[in-house]
């Protein structure tokens, strides 16, 4: 791995069912080119912010983590960290195959192929979940946020959930760590 690094906002080790199908390992990376009013991370748009892991360390401690199904990572924006987050995945999945990945970014897919190292990650991703959050096209239906944002399959892992992504009542868990509270999941429409 080279002592590839990644700036992560935060990662939810003990697994959400908010994210997903099944329980999912949770990352959020650190920086983001955008700026989509009503963010639920605006604290991860900072490039400079979040900590910074180890590749090989995070890759250890997702393959320890028991019981879970897949890998869900958004951020801040995944692709600006594109090819630490491939070696990630290529370690993981070439140990726990069985996991299946699923990516939020705000870049629309025709757009990834300007982004430096996106054709690294692309192979990687089960369910690729494109386009910026549009607080006004917030729906409340599906895994994305608003429904300008496209559920892209690009392997069958997930094709037996599909309807539930794309049209099923969304989740939200409150979570209680590091002495504070924190909901995780895709906010349901607020009226």
């Amino acid at each position: 791995m080279n002592g590839a690094m990644l700036s992560l906002f935060d990662v939810m080790r003990k697994g959400t069912r908010a994210l997903g199908p099944g329980l999912r390992y949770a990352i959020w990376t650190q920086g983001c080119p955008f700026a989509c009013p009503g963010c639920v991370t605006p604290e991860s748009r900072a490039v400079d912010g979040g900590m910074v892991v180890d590749v090989e360390d995070l890759a250890a401690d997702i393959m320890a983590a028991d019981g879970i199904d897949g890998i869900t990572i958004s951020g801040g924006e995944p692709f600006v960290q594109a090819a630490s987050l491939a070696a990630l995945l290529s370690r993981v999945k070439g140990m726990r195959p069985q996991l299946n990945v699923i990516v939020f970014t705000g870049f629309a897919i025709e757009r990834l192929a300007e982004v430096e190292n996106a054709a690294e990650l692309l192979p990687y991703i089960d369910l690729l979940i494109d386009g910026p959050y549009v607080e006004t096209l917030n729906d409340g239906l599906g895994l994305r946020g608003s429904s300008n944002q496209r559920l892209h399959f690009l392997t069958s892992a997930l094709l037996p959930y599909r309807e539930q992504l794309e049209n099923g009542k969304r989740q939200v868990e409150l979570t209680f760590r590091r002495g504070a509270s924190a909901v995780v999941g895709i906010p349901l429409k607020i009226y």
